[in-house]
């Protein structure tokens, strides 16, 4: 059943179904940093784009309710337009370019917010005892602007938890909304517009939930190496990007991790690049084995990876790889440990200001092991490295 509702949400993808596909479809916690961003920017353009719409829409909306209501109603509903019309263009303008699904949360909650205070504040005022008795073409549109509301949650990509949730709360407004239309009301067209409602709020739930898959399935064929089902390079800069900012905005820990297998090369030269496919593809799914579920892994090219911890010092880091040296990175075509050399930096440690000045240093810490042949772990020290510096200009002096 399980494997028939994820076929009918990815249009029969070929991709395998894993615990990981399904748990993405559930909740946000197992997306990668890279979904995430690319799925908040995506709900914070159309809020944007949508807002944009409704600052156009209501002005429009008044010459409706000039043919339709008394001068009363008319300057009430007018004043509530504009009011609406002014916050959408404030929201319009306030979103920045937040790339983080708080942003996209707060940026939603105060769209769905302003349509339901509007359909809250026109509600007393039309008094639709019976909707089939409806003639005029504004009474018609504020009867069906809830369904408009239900509507737009088609258009964002939730998970299930975000897209029910959503539902959730609109569903107690609706009622609450309902409770202030007439009390000759007919109340089984209450009902009957209720259930509507529901029906209308579940198919915009599938819809929903089948734009994230849908992005995350791009995603996936975009930035995942077919080969070690690591991030490929331009995706896993994208990331590296992300977190870094982040880290260094909070003020947090963030380790990196230069790995390269030792003498890879030969492999290739020797066996073939197929079997050097296999033992690289073994790696890293040893690597994959040993990372934590914020870890991110990088396949940085050829035989060299990048490993980011988030939240993570140094000496948390360092104990990362010496457990991934106790698994083990696969064997060798001739049956020995394949080994790597491992180049470790923190973030708060080295003090630098982008995130490829941190891929540098673990690097050149990664060619320092190597230097010393290989299979070892070199964690960088801002105090060595400067006293290795200073020798160094002390040598030159000499000369």
């Amino acid at each position: 059943m399980l494997v028939y509702l994820y076929n009918v949400f990815s249009g029969g993808s070929r991709q395998s179904l894993s615990v990981e596909a399904v748990d993405r479809l559930f909740s946000n916690d197992s997306h990668s940093p890279l979904l995430k961003r690319r799925r908040a920017r995506v709900i914070l353009s159309r809020v944007r784009f949508l807002s944009l719409l409704c600052v156009v829409a209501f002005p429009i909306g008044f010459l409706l309710d000039f043919a339709t209501f008394d001068v009363e109603s008319y300057v009430t509903l007018g004043i509530t337009r504009a009011l609406m019309a002014i916050l959408f263009l404030s929201l319009f303008f306030g979103i920045s370019s937040g790339e983080t699904l708080r942003d996209a949360y707060r940026a939603l909650g105060i769209f769905f917010a302003i349509l339901l205070t509007f359909q809250t504040m026109y509600q007393p005022l039309l008094d639709i005892t019976d909707i089939f008795a409806i003639t005029s073409l504004a009474a018609a549109g504020y009867l069906l602007f809830p369904f408009l509301i239900v509507g737009c949650i088609a258009i964002f990509p939730f998970t299930v938890k975000e897209a029910v949730l959503t539902l959730i709360l609109f569903f107690v407004v609706q009622m609450f909304i309902l409770i202030l239309m007439p009390e000759h009301a007919d109340p089984h067209q209450r009902l009957g517009i209720l259930l509507t409602l529901m029906v209308t709020g579940l198919l915009c739930v599938f819809a929903a939930i089948s734009q994230l898959l849908y992005i995350s399935l791009l995603i996936d064929q975009a930035s995942i190496d077919s080969l070690t089902q690591c991030y490929s390079r331009n995706s896993g800069e994208e990331i590296i990007d992300v977190q870094f900012k982040i880290a260094k905005r909070q003020n947090m820990p963030f380790s990196l991790v230069f790995v390269d297998l030792d003498n890879f090369k030969a492999i290739n030269d020797r066996y073939g690049h197929e079997a050097g496919d296999r033992v690289l593809a073994n790696a890293a799914a040893s690597i994959r084995r040993n990372a934590r579920g914020s870890d991110v892994i990088v396949r940085w090219g050829g035989e060299e990876f990048v490993i980011l911890l988030p939240n993570t010092d140094a000496e948390g880091a360092l104990k990362s790889i010496r457990r991934l040296r106790n698994i083990g990175l696969g064997a060798r075509p001739d049956g020995k440990m394949m080994t790597a050399s491992f180049g470790i930096v923190d973030r708060q440690n080295a003090n630098v200001g982008d995130w490829s000045s941190l891929v540098d240093i673990a690097d050149n810490q990664m060619y320092d092991v190597k230097s010393r042949g290989g299979n070892d772990i070199a964690v960088y020290d801002p105090a060595v490295d400067a006293e290795a510096e200073a020798e160094t200009d002390d040598l030159a002096a000499a000369e």
